[in-house]
């Protein structure tokens, strides 16, 4: 140690990695894992050459091609193999992601760090977005990124699975840190009225983030629990079922928009997560944070956010019924509800913090490695 930081986005920028990358990086830095973070990136010319390269219809075909390509992937590489011969004085690499390779461009020992892999999505989400030659193709990249990893961190134990079972890499390589919550600092907890039965979902891609089996649950919500609302932060999407009210993006980095997100929080009886695929689930994670009880899908990481019947419920993916019940039940029981949220905090003050991953981080690398 010290390690330098590589990411394909801005690494300090509060928008990079769903948010996740300052507060990591910075995480890092306070533990004296990193000296530094650099963005391994694309000039705009050679950028627009492979987003030329992907060209196709519709859109999120386009994109999803453009971030599966390989010779994107190369080019990064050897942007990566640059950044590389500038620091000489590093003794490591830690990289987000599988967009580049570190790996194969020194003889310094080089980590990852991990919220998801292609395997993984390719399984749950966006499988026919793609040419089977091209799924192929991406999954041989990533087996090749891992394969030259000293070690990876990995956020969940599902994921770790993953790693070993879809990729044959060694379990003693793959270590489960967690993930942490993006807030500069968890917020004060305020009197909650559980009067009124109020769901609260937020993320952009509604599709991916089981939206539209969230949107039947409700229906059938209302007819139990008529009062019953349902607030949908992200999406811009012109919805006109009853009790449901769409307010389009929020940006944590705009205060007013932040004042509106925090009253969503503090108004809200559950937060509901029924994603089709999701690598980890930051939004659960605020929600406890805000006290409130969580209520997801039996799939991915989730379930090992929420922990069923101790900080909220955990539903059968694409399944509205079965989500339904589950927040019915919330709705009905302010007491269990109330109960649920306390505990949820607890576990993210415990579990879930950049400063509690980083020093497993560290540990580790301190335990197992010589860097």
């Amino acid at each position: 140690m010290p390690l330098l930081g590589l990411i394909a986005e801005p690494p300090f920028d509060p928008f990079s990695w769903s948010g996740s990358s300052a507060y990591l990086f910075r995480a890092l830095q306070r533990q004296g894992v990193i000296s530094g973070a650099c963005e391994v990136s694309l000039s705009r010319f050679r950028d627009a050459v492979e987003k030329g390269r992907a060209l196709s219809l519709p859109m999120l075909r386009w994109k999803e091609r453009y971030h599966s390509s390989v010779p994107r992937f190369g080019a990064l590489t050897r942007k990566a193999a640059e950044i590389l011969g500038e620091h000489q004085d590093v003794s490591g690499v830690l990289q987000i992601g599988a967009w580049f390779s570190a790996g194969v461009t020194t003889k310094i020992p080089c980590f990852g760090y991990h919220d998801g892999n292609a395997a993984l999505r390719y399984r749950y989400y966006g499988r026919g977005l793609l040419s089977e030659r091209a799924r192929l193709a991406h999954l041989r990249w990533e087996r090749s990124v891992y394969m030259a990893l000293t070690g990876i961190f990995v956020m969940s134990e599902w994921l770790a699975d993953s790693f070993v079972r879809d990729f044959d890499i060694p379990r003693s390589k793959v270590h489960v840190v967690g993930g942490g919550i993006n807030f500069e600092k968890l917020p004060e907890l305020a009197e909650r009225s559980w009067s009124t039965p109020r769901y609260l979902l937020v993320g952009k891609d509604f599709e991916r983030k089981g939206g539209k089996y969230l949107l039947e649950a409700f229906k059938i919500v209302r007819r139990t629990l008529p009062d019953a609302e349902l607030i949908l932060v992200g999406p811009s999407l012109a919805i006109e079922h009853p009790g449901v009210k769409c307010v389009g993006y929020l940006s944590k980095c705009n205060p007013a928009d932040m004042a509106r997100l925090d009253r969503f929080f503090c108004t809200a009886t559950a937060m509901v997560l029924p994603s089709v695929y999701e690598p980890f689930g930051i939004s659960l994670l605020e929600g406890m944070a805000y006290g409130l009880p969580c209520i997801a899908a039996d799939r991915c990481a989730l379930p090992e956010i929420v922990r069923h019947g101790e900080t909220g419920v955990i539903a059968r993916a694409e399944d509205p019924v079965s989500l339904a019940d589950a927040m019915i039940e919330l709705g009905k029981d302010p007491r269990s509800a109330a109960t649920m949220g306390a505990a949820g905090r607890s576990r993210v003050e415990s579990h879930f913090t950049w400063t509690a991953v980083t020093a497993k981080m560290k540990m580790i690398l301190s335990g197992t490695y010589e860097v």
